[in-house]
Formats: structure tokens, C-alpha cells, sequence
């Protein structure tokens, strides 16, 4: 006669195979409780250094602020970050125009290496110099130059100046202006925005708009720029279309205002290696 096996089959005795899921469940708590412990631990410094960087790319001057603001977290009361102190050569615009001299800033004037225009003062100083290259050259009547909330603008008519109407290939006239100012603009270190703008016209042919134009037109005083040897990390080019007129477009005059290429020269925090 067959023995009688207890519990039967091949999975043994069944009173200890609780003891398998109660091992699994303190490895997950365990792993759960290491992990928290881990995220818990935030290295200020760096974490203020990423802040930092993040607010100058974002333009969110608020940004240092509005992170870990005090309130409960997981491991008890979080700090609120100290502010942080601006570092020299950093500045806005506020800083730009309302302070007479920028902390950290090189002393010893235009071919000092590294050296960026932080007051107003300077920012006249270079108009003042490039009014005065212009006016040698015989072609101030083609150039506006204004300071304005972005800095220095140097606007420049694009009507048979710099190129011919609804083309971007710079003219002769143009390559003149453009070369006439280049030592002036190689002679500090912020950098320039170079602005295509064009008239409510409608222009399209084929699907090419006065987008394409207004961006087409400020890459080719951008490439001029580079020829003359501007320092190409200084340099971008945006086309703003129709979008930003300076005068009524309803009359010949303040289209022809409005058609235009400015170069705009903030002052920044130096570009990084």
C-alpha cells in the first residue's frame, strides 16, 4: 500500500512560504527608504550654480527666487535660498542704464582684451566714434544712431543703400557702410544683434514672404560682418518681418523708414569656452 505523502505533489510544506513574500516587501521598503534618504541630500552649492545658469539663458530673473521657497518637504522645513550676489561682468539693463560704472569691467579702453561696454557713457563713446567714421566716409545720411532699452542701435535704410528693392545681395554702398564701422565694432567685445525689418508690402513669391526677406537680408550683413573679421560667437541674426515698424506704414516715407537692418549692441555677460 501507497504511503500517504503529506501535503502532497512536489511544493513541499506550505507554512513557510509566507516567509518569501515578507522578504520581498522589507527588500522594496528597504530600497524605497535608501532612495529617499538619497534624494534628501541636495548639495547647495551646486544646486545654487544650477539655478544660477539657468537664469541668465531663461531671461527669469525670478527664477533664484521662486525655487525652494520655505514650505515642508520630505526630510522637515526647507531654507530659502539666499540671494544670490551678481557676479562681475554680469549686468541687465536696469544695471546698464542706471549705474555709472560696472563693477568687474577692464579698465584701459577698446583694445583692452575682453572688454565690454557696461554704461551709457561708453555706449556714447562708440556712437560718438562711429558718427564720426560715417561722416568721413560721406554716408551719415544712411545711418541712424539711438540708445534705446537694448542698448546701442545702429539702424541702417535698406533702400538702395543696402540692397536693391526685394532682394537680399548687399550692394556696394552697403559693403561700404558695413566696413566703414567694422573697426569701430571690432573694438569691444559685446555682442550684436543684427535685425532684418521690412514695410507691410505683401511680398510672395512662391511661398518666399517678407520673413524670408527680413532674414535673408540680416545673414547677408551678418556674413559681411564675418568678412570684415568680427569675432563670430558676437554675432545672431533674426528677421522680424513687417512686425516691429518705428513708423506708420500708411505713407511712402514711413515705409521706407521701416525697411531696414539694425545692428543692435547689448551689453552681456561675456561668452563662456
Amino acid at each position: 500500500m501507497a504511503r500517504n505523502r503529506r501535503g502532497g505533489g512536489d511544493g513541499g510544506d506550505d507554512s513557510s512560504r509566507w516567509l518569501t513574500t515578507y522578504g520581498d516587501t522589507v527588500t522594496l521598503l528597504l530600497a524605497f527608504f535608501v532612495m529617499l534618504f538619497a534624494i534628501s541630500q541636495v548639495d547647495v552649492r551646486r544646486f545654487e550654480l544650477l539655478v544660477s545658469g539657468l537664469r541668465e539663458p531663461f531671461k527669469n530673473e525670478g527664477v533664484v527666487e521662486g525655487i525652494l521657497n520655505t514650505g515642508n518637504g520630505i526630510v522637515g522645513p526647507t531654507k530659502q535660498a539666499e540671494p544670490q550676489q551678481p557676479q562681475p561682468g554680469v549686468k541687465g539693463l536696469d544695471v546698464m542704464f542706471d549705474s555709472p560704472a560696472v563693477p568687474g569691467f577692464p579698465e584701459g579702453g577698446s583694445d583692452t582684451p575682453g572688454h565690454y561696454l557696461g554704461t551709457v557713457e561708453e555706449l556714447e563713446e562708440v556712437r560718438e566714434a562711429l558718427a564720426t567714421a560715417l561722416a568721413a566716409a560721406g554716408v551719415e545720411t544712411s545711418v541712424r544712431l539711438d540708445l534705446d532699452e537694448r542698448g546701442l542701435v545702429v539702424s541702417i535704410a535698406t533702400d538702395e543703400v543696402l540692397f536693391p528693392t526685394g532682394s537680399a545681395e548687399v550692394q556696394p554702398a552697403g559693403r561700404e557702410i558695413l566696413a566703414v564701422m567694422a573697426p569701430v565694432l571690432a573694438s569691444f567685445d559685446n555682442a550684436i544683434r543684427v535685425e532684418g525689418h521690412t514695410d507691410t508690402v505683401p511680398l510672395n513669391r512662391n511661398g518666399y514672404t517678407n520673413w524670408n526677406l527680413s532674414a535673408d537680408r540680416a545673414l547677408a550683413v551678418l556674413d559681411i560682418l564675418l568678412d570684415q573679421g568680427l569675432n563670430p560667437r558676437r554675432l545672431s541674426a533674426t528677421g522680424y518681418g513687417e512686425y516691429r515698424p518705428i513708423a506708420p506704414n500708411d505713407t511712402p516715407e514711413g515705409r521706407q523708414r521701416n525697411r531696414r537692418v539694425e545692428l543692435v549692441i547689448v551689453a552681456e555677460t561675456p561668452p563662456e569656452d
